[in-house]
């Protein structure tokens, strides 16, 4: 029965449909990088509620992801290697191996990618099950690409990393990167395993993972998949150290079942496959298709934990009149702005330790890089009946916002006085900007393309 991913595995090669893209850092993509969490021969998607039963498996990001886990369980146990601490997902892969011993990997970067943009994206349904790869594969796969330290992305399994010396030292390095499909039908997230003959199923596509394809060559979904997802890739990175050869690397394979005793069995770099299973903070996912994916911003691994927009702002000019309405803040010579937030709810379900000012603004005067400061300020005021006035700005100190002639999105450190407002439970928490650079900076109103906001991670 090692071969119960045949079926599932294999659908993947509707890959071919389009080409294969490097990981990069691009527009419309936000990442994680996971460090290696544990090992072992489980697998909740294909062998759930069974122990041991499954190949070894490498596991990153959840710290309790075993053959029990599922959307429930992982987001009862909160406890990621990812550096996106609202991501607390479960990915795996075969464990890998050479002649001279077990190669531990040393982390995944998982890009969540959006490199045909021809229609929205929605985010990734919560408890999504997806798998990618041909478990049985015996060769090259458009939707598994491999690495070799210093060299490019290839579909043929290398025999050899070589040795490589850069900035970064004089070793070897193989990375094994696995595209999962982003196309997905609206109603299933996981394959049907009722019946006790379902592991066996695996081996039919159709009757398995049906619920997911890959996109067309022009960035749709085919027809019977209409909800199309981040494109999921998945880099997991091993050192070789300064042992160049794979001549005989293997990675696991479901074991057989020999008189009641389980064998392990070994295959190809042919057979790489990933498994992954969503438990995002769900308004953080919402976040990341909004403000990364279909704005086309390349966020990185800055998405919130808890996200707080301005319920108000407005700006004053140095004359005392104030503005409460249209899609810029202005701060010059004489300026203040001020800006009223909810004070975050629930903070305790997900551990952070950080808050930023999120800002979307720029030096309008000049291309100098300027410091701005930011006082605390009270919150008795709104943009319609009662507007701000200069007294609503206190000297409290709490940061500074550090911006040149770009315009683009900036994350200002406010932790310690968002942690007061929350732990006096204050309702609402307010903060004002002064300048006095000489400059004149403008930011994105809340009625703007880009609202500003508390971003808790």
């Amino acid at each position: 029965m090692r071969d119960k991913k045949i079926s599932v595995l294999v659908f993947m090669l509707y890959a071919g449909l389009f080409g294969y893209i490097a990981p990069g850092y691009a527009g419309g993509q936000f990442e994680v990088h996971c460090t290696y969490s544990h090992t072992k021969p489980d697998d909740s998607i294909v062998w759930p509620n069974a122990p041991g039963r499954a190949m070894v498996h490498d596991f990153f990001g959840n710290t309790g992801t075993d053959a029990y886990s599922d959307y429930k369980t992982l987001n009862a146990h909160k406890v990621t290697t990812c550096d996106a601490k609202a991501d607390v997902s479960a990915y795996w892969a075969p464990q890998l191996k050479r002649a001279s011993g077990i190669i531990v990997p040393d982390f995944a970067k998982i890009y969540y990618k959006n490199d045909q943009p021809v229609v929205p994206l929605s985010p990734i349904p919560a408890g999504l099950q997806l798998l990618a790869g041909d478990h049985m594969g015996t060769g090259p796969k458009p939707e598994i690409n491999y690495l070799c330290r210093g060299g490019k992305y290839t579909t043929t399994a290398p025999t050899n990393c070589p040795v490589v010396t850069d900035d970064k030292g004089t070793f070897a390095q193989l990375d094994i990167s696995v595209h999962f499909p982003d196309c997905w039908n609206g109603k299933k997230i996981k394959p049907d395993m009722s019946s006790p003959h379902a592991a066996s199923a695996m081996m039919n596509y159709k009757s398995a993972m049906d619920y997911m394809a890959y996109r067309n060559a022009d960035g749709t979904c085919p027809s019977g998949f209409p909800v199309k997802i981040p494109e999921l890739q998945l880099n997991i990175q091993y050192s070789l150290g300064q042992d160049p050869d794979l001549s005989t690397a293997q990675l696991s394979m479901d074991p057989m079942i020999v008189d009641g005793a389980s064998v392990p069995q070994w295959g190809s770099l042919y057979t790489a496959h990933g498994d992954f299973i969503d438990a995002w903070k769900i308004d953080s996912m919402q976040y990341a298709i909004d403000k990364c994916s279909n704005a086309n911003v390349a966020c990185g691994n800055n998405i919130p934990l808890y996200y707080s927009p301005a319920t108000a702002d407005g700006w004053i000019n140095a004359a005392g009149a104030a503005t409460t309405s249209g899609p810029s803040l202005q701060v010059g010579p004489g300026d203040v702005i001020l800006m009223n937030f909810p004070t975050p709810a629930n903070t305790s379900a997900y551990p952070w330790s950080e808050v930023d000012l999120q800002t979307l603004g720029q030096n309008v005067t000049n291309t100098s890089a300027v410091m701005l400061d930011l006082y605390g300020a009270s919150t008795n005021w709104n943009d319609s009946s009662t507007p701000p006035t200069p007294a609503n700005c206190s000297t409290q100190h709490i940061g500074g916002i550090y911006l040149d002639n770009a315009s683009k999105s900036r994350l200002s450190d406010v932790t310690s006085y968002v942690k007061d407002a929350i732990a006096s439970g204050a309702p609402a928490i307010g903060i004002c900007v002064r300048n006095n650079t000489g400059t004149t900076v403008t930011f994105s109103s809340r009625e703007g393309s880009f609202a500003p906001a508390l971003f808790l991670r």
